[in-house]
């Protein structure tokens, strides 16, 4: 075994990636801006949005937002080296015992309590990958706690603003959750919540000089804030999470970072929205069919219900797939030539093309210093995350 220690600028690889990301938060960020001043505009022009607008719109969003959940058979195929049909058929039987524990009165109210929790942690996640993508800020753990919980205003804003309005929805997912929620102590701690994290993450990421983060925070919590709450949670899933996601998600794949890396990003993420059509439309069908039936159900908060359980069920293998992608990100980068997510963890390479079949084993050990030439802010540089990378290595 050969080892070695050596200082190497890796820009060419990682720079197609580093854009795609940056573009899709660029993307997410302006959709949410425009989403919240168009809701002020109305309601200060006297044209307020009606429920039937406010819904058809919530229901676009939210259906732009079901292509970064479509691939997870494959991705948990991939990341198990099982069969696509055996990762499906687990993906399924984990949604149906979901569902089974979210229905069955012994199980409910732990399992809702899980759920909701998992939903939380998968969101705030979410934000610290992409952050972690773009930027080169790696903030203590307090800070990226903030930072990820701050992420989800338009989850936890939305919520505390409802406060009634979400009592019989809330009673037949869980009785006794409509209460809990309309109590105003419970809706004050919410907003109180994310405010203590939105002021923790943007005092942190102004002092680094992050105003991405800065910009990120301000546009999730006014869109929090203004829209109505339906529209603000379905804007900020469609156009914010799930685009980030999909953006990520074209990194995560051999082929489509392939394509990428060979600077072809249109063929790569038409590549993913081939692999997410039928997927997508399956469960567009699926969405469609819950709104028609509860539109027409004679207890319609009851029937509204019954259908945000099936979709919370339906979440959760989604949610463990992304957090097993997550959490083996650093080697998966590594294969790919992109950037790895934590310092000193190690990862594999394959050597080029028409190179011996040897593997080089990488362990990071620290993480690249800033040029004073390039901005911190990932929507203004063009340098690579890992430019100047120091590493160690060994070839097998």
């Amino acid at each position: 075994m050969i080892e070695g220690r050596c200082d190497v600028a890796l820009t060419t690889v990682t720079e197609p990636r580093a854009a795609l990301l940056v573009g899709a938060v660029r993307r997410s960020r302006e959709a949410v801006v425009v989403t919240a001043a168009l809701s002020v505009l109305l309601v200060v022009a006297g044209v307020a949005p009606t429920g039937p607008v406010v819904l058809v719109a919530a229901l676009l969003a939210l259906v732009a937002g079901l292509p970064h959940g479509a691939v997870d058979h494959a991705l948990a195929a991939r990341l198990s080296g099982q069969p696509p049909l055996v990762a499906a058929t687990v993906y399924a039987a984990l949604a149906a015992g979901a569902w089974v524990l979210l229905t069955t009165p012994a199980t409910a109210p732990a399992a809702l309590a899980a759920v909701l929790a998992l939903s939380l942690h998968h969101f705030a996640a979410g934000e610290l990958e992409v952050l972690r993508a773009t930027t080169r800020w790696r903030p203590g753990r307090g800070v990226a706690a903030a930072v990820g919980l701050a992420g989800t205003g338009a989850l936890l804003l939305p919520l505390a603003r409802s406060g009634s309005d979400l009592v019989g929805v809330a009673d037949a997912v869980s009785p006794g959750l409509g209460g809990l929620l309309a109590e105003p102590l419970v809706r004050g701690a919410l907003a109180v919540v994310w405010v203590a994290a939105a002021g923790v993450a943007v005092v942190a990421a102004a002092r680094a000089e992050q105003r991405s983060v800065v910009a990120d925070v301000a546009a999730v919590g006014l869109l929090g804030a203004l829209a109505p709450p339906l529209l603000a949670f379905a804007v900020w899933f469609g156009a914010w999470h799930g685009l980030r996601h999909c953006a990520r998600l074209v990194l995560a794949q051999d082929r489509t970072a392939a394509l990428l890396d060979a600077g072809r990003p249109r063929q790569a993420v038409a590549a993913l929205a081939r692999q997410a059509a039928w997927p997508s439309l399956a469960a567009t069908g699926v969405l469609v069919a819950l709104v028609a039936a509860t539109s027409t159900a004679a207890d319609t908060s009851a029937a509204l219900g019954s259908a945000l359980v099936l979709l919370l069920a339906l979440t959760v293998p989604h949610m463990l797939v992304v957090a097993w992608m997550d959490r083996t990100s650093d080697r998966t980068a590594a294969h790919g030539g992109g950037t790895p997510q934590e310092p000193g963890v190690e990862g594999a390479v394959v050597g080029s093309a028409g190179a011996s079949p040897r593997r080089t084993a990488m362990r990071w050990t620290r993480w690249p210093s800033i040029a004073a030439t390039s901005s911190t802010d990932p929507s203004t540089s063009t340098a690579s995350p890992t430019a100047g990378m120091r590493w160690s290595w060994a070839i097998r």
